[in-house]
């Protein structure tokens, strides 16, 4: 018989990642999903311009937001990440260097299958 390793409803989260070209969003949430904390690239970096995109920002929003749930109280964390930013793998390393231990890591980013119908050809 396996071992089934049961988590505890307080001790875990889960961590929402928004990455687009421009920002990086992270979105901590508990297993209801009433929303912890909120930590943003702009937020991290006290910047109003420019340097959001940047994957340094994402890691030290990461950590922010880690070291937040730990001094909280949680010890788990399910991570969910969407869009193709920069971002993306940085902000996953700043919760991991902040003691947060991560059971998954989902990718929801929305693909088309298809897609629209492309336009008709220009004739000339």
């Amino acid at each position: 018989m396996q071992n089934i390793t049961t988590y505890s409803f307080k001790s875990s989260c889960i961590i929402h990642i928004n990455s687009t070209q421009n920002n990086t969003i992270l979105t901590a949430t508990d297993l209801h999903g009433q929303v912890l904390k909120t930590s943003s690239v702009g937020s991290a970096l006290k910047s109003k311009r420019g340097k959001r995109s940047v994957p340094q920002g994402a890691l030290l929003s990461g950590e922010i937001l880690g070291s937040f749930l730990v001094d909280k109280g949680f010890e788990t964390s399910q991570v969910r990440i969407k869009g193709f930013g920069i971002g993306r793998e940085k902000a996953i390393q700043g919760l991991f260097s902040s003691g947060l231990q991560i059971v998954t890591i989902l990718d929801i980013t929305k693909v088309p299958h298809n897609g629209c119908r492309p336009r008709k050809i220009r004739r000339i």
